[in-house]
């Protein structure tokens, strides 16, 4: 659909005359995609978010002859009863989409209307915060304070207007997998049933805190829109399958949204999506068993780095330290001398830090990471 056309009916929606030019719908550059665009021909990352990539033939099925004609709107009824019992949720409260980027585009797009305001945290992934910015003028930072990275509910409160209609957050947090646990989200439930706003909470990262992940907001409140992906967890970002999970109205809502996007999710990734949930204790098991290994590689990386500070917890699969060094120059050394990316924190608003993924193969990271040790010692 043209941006033109999608501009024109935001426009509509939002009480604009028909026949008057349609209003912009500006979005702020994603710097932390067009990074990784930029420098996608680098041979190794360490700043990438996913897990170690997962290949087709290790479901050891076929497809077969598979109707390619075939779509189901909101999405497969037994995925989405999978995708519901990762939330504790029935399947009527799941809404499958292409990519969690989709899900959360349909968030901002169904429930922001101009006039608006928006909080979202910080730091956060980009889009949580941008989505808002491209279609309201009023998005405020709710900062996590760098002891702990925590999510305090009494500067939401500090910083809520009578327009504030949305508050965007992630759970486990991208990039500090600092996690929001059940007290806290109750409280900001309340917080939102109490000043009349919806809290977007992206738990792409949730269930990789594992035996000891948070509650899915789902479970907490109606006030509570989730959206999240196979990309991350389970490795399989190829599908583009994500999902929003909310209270019905609210999913109807996000639906008419995604009627004049991309209208059905793509049946053979649907196929495979479920494949992949019927066996999410197999990838459940996998993500542990790569994290446990490059976890102790990171810790191992931080005692040798003096000038390198973080406290690494068990849980995700991100980290975002804070370098006592020129970030610029030595993410620009790392992808010269060594072609390897390493995300400055400046995408993320924290010009002193960087995002560290160790999600991938331990022997990339070993190498990352020895890379960032020779260009740190040399400056």
């Amino acid at each position: 659909m043209p941006s033109e056309f999608l501009a024109f009916s935001l426009g509509r929606r939002r009480g604009y005359k028909a026949g008057g030019p349609p209003p912009g719908v500006r979005f702020p550059d994603f710097g932390l995609l067009h990074y990784f665009e930029e420098h996608h021909g680098a041979k190794n990352s360490i700043s990438f978010s996913d897990m170690q990539p997962f290949h087709l033939k290790g479901f050891e099925r076929d497809l077969g002859d598979l109707d390619l004609s075939t779509s189901t709107v909101i999405g497969l009824q037994e995925l989405r009863k999978h995708i519901g019992r990762i939330h504790g949720v029935g399947p009527e409260r799941v809404l499958v989409t292409c990519g969690a980027s989709e899900a959360n585009f349909l968030v901002a797009a169904a429930l922001l209307d101009r006039g608006d305001a928006v909080l979202a945290e910080s730091p956060t992934y980009p889009p949580m915060r941008n989505i808002a910015a491209g279609l309201v003028e009023d998005v405020r930072d709710v900062l996590r304070a760098p002891e702990g990275w925590a999510l305090d509910p009494a500067e939401v409160r500090r910083l809520r207007t009578e327009r504030t209609r949305l508050l965007a957050m992630t759970n486990l947090n991208n990039p500090t997998s600092q996690a929001c646990d059940a007290s806290t989200l109750r409280e900001l439930a309340g917080l939102a049933e109490e000043g009349d706003f919806h809290i977007h909470v992206d738990e792409t990262f949730r269930e990789l805190a594992f035996d000891r992940a948070p509650p899915s907001g789902a479970t907490i409140s109606d006030r509570f829109v989730v959206t999240s992906t196979l990309t991350k967890v389970y490795g399989v970002g190829g599908l583009r399958i994500g999902w929003a999970v909310a209270a019905p109205d609210v999913l109807r809502r996000l639906k008419n949204v995604k009627d004049y996007v991309t209208v059905t999710p793509p049946w053979p990734s649907e196929v495979i999506a479920l494949w992949t949930l019927e066996r999410r204790d197999f990838f459940l098991d996998r993500a542990r068993r790569i994290l446990s290994e490059n976890r102790r590689i990171v810790r191992e990386w931080l005692d040798r780095n003096p000038k390198v500070h973080w406290d690494l917890q068990e849980r995700g699969n991100l980290a975002f330290p804070r370098v006592e060094a020129d970030m610029e120059a030595i993410a620009t050394r790392m992808l010269k001398e060594h072609e390897t990316i390493l995300a400055p924190g400046r995408l993320f608003g924290y010009p002193d830090r960087f995002r560290l993924g160790y999600g991938r193969d331990a022997r990339k990271l070993q190498q990352g990471l020895e890379a960032f040790d020779q260009v740190l010692r040399s400056l």
